[in-house]
């Protein structure tokens, strides 16, 4: 009498699902900037003077201490996703990101108020209409980035599974890096050239 027995060995997935669909929406989002600077520049390069002459100068000091903390916020997290794996309690750095990302929008905020008061605005020159969109929509995918933070430190504390933990700092953590990463694109081509 022949017996077999057939056992199946769970496969354990190289990458999670979730990963997944973040880096199919970051490709998504990396070709919606494309769009948005690529039109900026073929507009700048017909148009006779960008930004007009008579509007405000844009706050470039200011902005490039902003693009630091932002910057630094990239470090922070990259810090903790690295340290949590040592010390699964080491939130501090993690908030500390948070609290960069918070500083950095709410700067921005004070610029648009400043250039709005001074008659900057969508309306006043195309200048003014890309400048709005292009830092708006990063200023949007910001405040996205700090909901997903901030949802990524509450499911820590609840979460026990390492494995599970770990892919969740993995695939917030990414989305963050995009943001940052291309907001010095976007400086360098909005407010320096």
């Amino acid at each position: 009498m022949d017996a077999t027995i057939s056992a199946t060995i769970p496969q354990r997935k190289i990458i999670s699902n979730g990963m997944i669909a973040m880096v199919f929406f970051i490709a998504a989002e990396a070709m919606f900037f494309a769009g948005l600077i690529s039109a900026y520049i073929v507009n700048r390069s017909v148009a006779d003077a960008m930004p007009v002459i008579q509007q405000p100068r844009l706050p470039i000091e200011i902005t490039a201490i902003n693009s630091l903390i932002l910057i630094l916020s990239f470090v922070t997290l990259f810090l903790f996703s690295k340290k949590y794996k040592t010390e699964s309690k080491s939130f501090f750095l993690l908030y500390i990101t948070i609290i960069f990302g918070a500083v950095f929008i709410g700067v921005q905020g004070i610029e648009w108020v400043n250039l709005l008061h001074f008659g900057f605005s969508t309306s006043s020159s195309i200048y003014g209409a890309f400048f709005y969109t292009i830092i708006g929509a990063h200023a949007v995918h910001v405040i996205a980035g700090l909901i997903i933070l901030l949802y990524l430190s509450l499911s820590l504390k609840k979460d026990k599974s390492l494995e599970s933990v770990k892919n969740k700092i993995a695939i917030c953590s990414l989305y963050w890096y995009f943001v940052v990463s291309v907001w010095p694109i976007l400086y360098v081509l909005v407010y320096l050239t």
